[in-house]
């Protein structure tokens, strides 16, 4: 069977223990050679949310799969100054590795992926690869997963306990005085506090 690349983007904000967690288990259970984690430089739906500068998140990003052979980062997106949009880096990444592509994604992600631009060639282009976690829009990721198959697409759940943080959850910790350590590679918690981030809204 040929080999694939699991690709997961987001802003990264900072980056935590449940996002490593997603791709070892997409690592595990599909079939994927390597995954690519992708910091979003100018998110088109974080539009009015504090982002740290993206060289922190990039860096953040670097230290927390530091040493981990199937683990890359790409700062394709990151260093585009215009909105980037996952059907059209979909298609770069398939030139660029010239491999099947799967995008890792959260549950919530799924839940919306309606909105997103361009949904229909999302739709036909685009494997996404679905983690639970906790949403404020749905609950049953299997079934929101089979529609998704039968209206077209392709949506692979994994098998990995919910993910019951965010990155949001983990600026408010910080920026309330508290210790987020435990939901963080120790290497990006000892970046954070260098660095004084999330002490303010930004």
């Amino acid at each position: 069977m040929q080999k694939s690349i699991g690709v997961l983007g987001g802003t990264f904000n900072p980056i935590h223990n449940g996002h490593l967690a997603m791709a070892r288990a997409a690592l595990s259970q599909c079939n994927l050679s390597k995954v690519i984690f992708l910091p979003n430089g100018n998110p088109p739906h974080k539009t009015g949310e504090p982002i740290v500068a993206p060289e922190h998140r990039l860096n953040m990003v670097k230290l927390a799969i530091d040493g981990i052979d199937v683990f890359e980062v790409s700062d394709y997106e990151i260093k585009r100054t215009e909105p980037s949009y996952t059907v059209h880096t979909n298609r770069v990444f398939k030139l660029m590795y010239d491999c099947p592509v799967h995008f890792i994604i959260g549950a919530d992600s799924l839940y919306t992926l309606s909105k997103w631009y361009r949904y229909d060639e999302l739709m036909a282009e685009c494997s996404f690869i679905v983690a639970d976690r906790l949403s404020c829009h749905g609950s049953d990721v299997a079934k929101a997963c089979s529609e998704h198959n039968q209206r077209g697409g392709s949506a692979t759940l994994l098998s990995m306990p919910t993910i019951d943080v965010t990155s949001t959850d983990i600026r408010l910790i910080i920026k309330n005085g508290g210790n987020a350590d435990e939901y963080l590679p120790s290497s990006v918690a000892e970046y954070i506090k260098a660095h004084n981030l999330y002490q303010s809204e930004v």
